[in-house]
């Protein structure tokens, strides 16, 4: 299965899955918080999507890895057509504004507080209010 992928299945759910055998619950229960929760849990969620092995921390590599599935999934024949090292820009351009104390990681109390501070972000977290 795709990283990213398995990243989303991950953050949709409470707890760690196996990806043979989602529990239905779990998975609903994910989606009513993307769909239904507060900015502070949709922000924990999108947390939760890049921090792919749970430590806590976003690093480099683990962004990394998510935007490159993300560009692979885009393909090669989008206009403006993208870059080899485009994943990599957008990981510098994440750190620079979310890495607040420079230590190389990004933690929840970062993520969320530039999340929140950034007015384009936070209109993005409401495109979902009324799609049920």
């Amino acid at each position: 299965m795709d990283l990213l992928a398995a990243s989303l299945i991950n953050g949709l759910v409470a707890r760690p899955v196996n990806l043979v055998k989602t529990d239905v619950l779990d998975f609903v229960l994910g989606l009513s918080v993307l769909l239904r929760g507060s900015v502070t849990e949709k922000l924990r969620w999108a947390f939760n999507l890049y921090d792919i092995n749970k430590d806590g921390y976003i690093t480099k590599e683990e962004m990394l890895a998510i935007m490159t599935s993300i560009y692979d999934m885009m393909g090669r024949y989008t206009l403006p057509s993208v870059r080899d090292d485009s994943p990599f820009e957008h990981v510098e351009k994440f750190f620079q504004k979310m890495d607040r104390n420079r230590d190389g990681v990004v933690t929840i109390d970062e993520f969320i507080e530039t999340c929140q501070k950034d007015e384009n972000i936070m209109a993005s977290m409401q495109l979902f209010e009324n799609v049920i």
